[in-house]
C-alpha cells in the first residue's frame, strides 16, 4: 500500500505505526539525555511539536507496552537507553496563547492558570491508577490546580514525589504568548509594560518558571523547552537560569530539518511508491530545493530542508502530480509586525539592513551571533541580524561573517518587508490587465510598460538617488512571483545559464497543458540614474543588449530574451530578442 505525507500531523505514534513516510530522528532522544534543560529555538513550520511527541511516545511510562510497535524498526529502538518509559510525562503546550496578548492582565493570568489547568488535570486523569492509593492528595493537588498554574503544578510535582516518581517535562512554543506580548508593547515603557511585568520578579509567568526550576532540585527529571526567540528566558534572569541553549550545538544542527542525503533517499522512495508521478523527478528535486532549503544553523553544519514544507508540496505531488498553486503555506508567514519588533526603534538600520538584504540576499555581520538576549536588546536594536536569524529569515553561508536569505520562499517574504518598510502600496486592479496579457498573449510590451507605470512610478522620485539595479530586479521577481500561479510557472531570480546569470527566469513548466500559451523568457535588467544623460542612458542599454543576446545559445537558444533599461522613475527602454 503506498505511504501517505503525514503533512500537518504531529502525532508521532500514528505516524510511526501507521502507513506513512518518516525521516527517522531518534538518535537525537539519546544525545539530549546529556544536556539538562536543553531550549532548542527553530523558526516555524520545523517539526517542533512533532519532536516533542516523539519524546512523549520514548519517555512515558504509559508508553512502555508500545515501545517494540513504535520504535522498533527506528534508530532509538535498536539502542534504547535506561530512561526510556521511565517517566510521568507533562506536556504543556503554549502554541495557543498569543491569543491571550490582547487581554488586560487580570483576564490574562486568568486564562493562563486556565490553559495550565487543563494540561495539569488531564495529567491526573491519565495517570489516576498510579494515583488511586492517594486520594486525598489527588484532592488537594485537584483543588491547587483550579486556583493557580504554579500552586497546581508544585502540588502535581509533589503528588509524584509521593509515589517516587519523576517528571519528564516538555513546553512546546513556550515563548508565544510572551512575544506576542513583546510586539505589542515594544513601544511601552517599563512602568505600563505588561511583557516586562509578568518576567519581572513577581510576575506570575516568572513565578511559574521559578517554581519549575526548584522542582528540578526534587521531582523533575528534565525540561525540554520549544520556541522561536531567547528573550522570554533572558528577561526572566533568575527565573530560570538553569537552561541550556542547544541551537546552535553541530550535534543537533540537523535534528529538526530535512538534509541533502534524507531528501534524496526520500524523493528515490516517493518515486518509487507512486511511479504514476508525471513530474520529472530531477526538476522537483530542483524545485524544492529553490523554495525550501537553505537553512544553516550552524557555520559547520550543511543546510537542510523546512520539513514541513518539504512534505507539503510533495502531498501535492503524490495526490495530483502536480506543485501546490501556493508554495507557502499561510504558517509559515511572519507577519510584518514581528518583523519590525526584530528592528526595534533602531529604524535608520532597519531600512538599511532590509535594503542590503534584498538587493543582495545576503548580509554582512561583524561579530558572532548572540545566543541570548533580552527585550532591551530587542527595543534598541541591538541585535537585528539575530531577529531575523531566529525567525529564518537569514541563515549562516559559506563565507565567513556572512548570513544570506535561504530560499525563494524566505526571499519573496523579505521583498514584502521591504516594500512595508517603504510605505509602498500598489492595487491589484492596477496590473491586473497588463500580467493577464502576458500570461495570456505573451505579451512582454505589457508586461513592462504596466511594471514601470503602475510600480516604480508609485515611488517617489527621490528614491531613486541611489537606488541600485538589485532593486528593479527584486521588485519585477516579486510582482511576478506572487502573480503567476505556482504549479504553471517556474519564476527565479538570478537564474545561472552557461553564459552567466540572467537577472529574471520565467518558463512554463514542461508539458504544462492549462496555460494559455507556453512562456520561456529570461529577462536582464539595468538602470542609470535618473538625471543620467541621454548617451550615459543609450550606452547602458546597449551594454544590457548585449547581456540578452548572450544568453540565446545552447538549450536556451528559443528562449525570448528580454533587454530592458531603466533611468530612475523616470522612463526606461526595452527590446525583446
Amino acid at each position: 500500500m503506498k505511504r501517505l505525507m503525514p503533512y500537518g500531523s504531529a502525532n508521532f505514534e500514528e505516524i510511526a505505526t501507521g502507513n506513512y513516510y518518516y525521516i527517522d530522528k531518534t538518535q537525537y532522544i539519546e544525545k539530549l539525555e546529556y544536556v539538562k534543560f536543553p531550549i532548542f529555538l527553530r523558526p516555524r513550520r520545523f517539526g517542533k511539536s512533532l519532536f516533542t511527541e516523539t519524546l512523549r511516545c520514548y519517555y512515558d511510562m504509559k508508553m512502555a507496552s508500545k515501545f517494540d510497535h513504535i520504535f522498533g524498526t527506528l534508530h532509538i529502538g535498536q539502542h534504547p537507553t535506561p530512561n526510556r518509559n521511565k517517566f510521568f510525562f507533562l506536556k504543556l503546550n503554549f502554541s495557543g496563547m498569543f491569543a491571550f496578548a490582547e487581554m488586560d492582565e487580570r483576564e490574562l493570568k486568568e486564562s493562563f492558570d486556565r490553559h495550565i489547568a487543563g494540561a495539569l488535570s488531564g495529567f491526573l486523569m491519565e495517570y489516576r491508577q498510579e494515583f488511586s492509593a492517594y486520594e486525598s492528595d489527588v484532592e488537594k493537588t485537584t483543588t491547587a490546580i483550579k486556583q493557580d498554574a504554579a500552586a497546581g503544578m508544585e502540588s502535581v510535582c509533589k503528588l509524584v514525589g509521593s509515589v517516587g516518581g519523576q517528571i519528564y517535562l516538555v513546553i512546546d512554543e513556550y515563548d508565544s504568548l510572551t512575544n506576542a506580548l513583546a510586539i505589542r508593547y515594544r513601544f511601552t515603557d517599563k512602568d505600563d509594560n505588561m511583557y516586562l511585568r509578568i518576567l519581572g520578579k513577581g510576575g506570575f509567568f516568572r513565578n511559574f518558571f521559578e517554581m519549575l526550576k526548584t522542582q528540578t532540585e526534587r521531582v523533575i527529571h528534565q525540561i525540554y523547552i520549544t520556541g522561536i526567540l531567547p528573550i522570554t528566558i533572558s528577561d526572566m534572569k533568575s527565573g530560570f537560569n538553569i537552561a541550556t541553549w542547544i541551537h546552535f550545538e553541530e550535534e543537533f544542527a540537523d535534528m529538526l530539518g530535512i538534509t541533502k542525503p534524507e531528501f534524496d533517499n526520500f524523493i528515490d522512495t516517493v518515486y518509487q511508491d507512486y511511479p504514476n508521478i508525471t513530474l520529472d523527478k530531477q526538476d522537483v528535486k530542483q524545485t524544492v530545493k529553490n523554495y525550501y532549503n537553505g537553512y544553516k544553523f550552524t557555520k559547520q553544519s550543511s543546510e537542510v530542508y523546512n520539513p514541513m514544507m518539504t512534505l507539503y508540496i510533495l502531498n501535492s505531488i503524490i495526490k495530483y502530480s502536480r506543485y501546490p498553486d501556493i508554495l507557502a503555506d499561510n504558517n509559515l508567514r511572519i507577519s510584518y509586525d514581528q518583523i519590525a519588533f526584530l528592528f526595534g526603534q533602531n529604524t535608520v538600520d532597519a531600512k538599511r539592513i532590509i535594503t542590503e538584504i534584498t538587493e543582495n540576499k545576503t548580509f554582512r555581520i561583524s561579530s558572532q551571533l548572540q545566543i541570548s538576549f533580552d527585550m532591551k536588546d530587542f527595543k534598541e536594536g541591538n541585535y537585528i541580524a539575530e531577529g531575523l536569524f531566529y525567525a529564518g529569515i537569514l541563515t549562516f553561508s559559506n563565507e565567513i561573517n556572512t548570513l544570506k536569505i535561504p530560499n525563494l520562499i524566505t526571499y519573496g517574504f523579505a521583498l514584502e518587508y521591504f516594500n512595508e518598510l517603504q510605505k509602498f502600496e500598489y492595487k491589484n486592479h492596477l496590473y491586473t490587465e497588463w500580467i493577464l496579457s502576458y500570461k495570456r498573449q505573451g505579451n512582454v510590451t505589457d508586461l513592462l510598460s504596466g511594471f514601470f507605470r503602475d510600480i516604480i512610478q508609485v515611488f517617489p522620485g527621490q528614491f531613486f538617488a541611489n537606488v541600485n539595479e538589485s532593486f528593479y530586479h527584486g521588485l519585477f521577481f516579486h510582482i511576478l512571483y506572487n502573480h503567476t500561479e505556482k504549479d504553471l510557472y517556474e519564476v527565479l531570480p538570478e537564474y545561472n545559464l552557461p553564459t552567466g546569470r540572467a537577472d529574471v527566469f520565467l518558463q512554463t513548466y514542461p508539458n504544462q497543458k492549462l496555460t494559455p500559451m507556453q512562456l520561456h523568457d529570461i529577462f536582464e535588467i539595468k538602470r542609470v540614474p535618473k538625471h543620467a544623460s541621454d548617451e550615459e542612458f543609450e550606452t547602458k542599454f546597449c551594454e544590457v543588449k548585449a547581456q540578452a543576446i548572450r544568453c540565446k545559445s545552447g538549450e536556451y537558444a528559443n528562449f525570448r530574451c528580454v533587454a530592458v533599461c531603466f533611468r530612475g522613475n523616470w522612463d526606461f527602454k526595452m527590446e525583446v530578442f
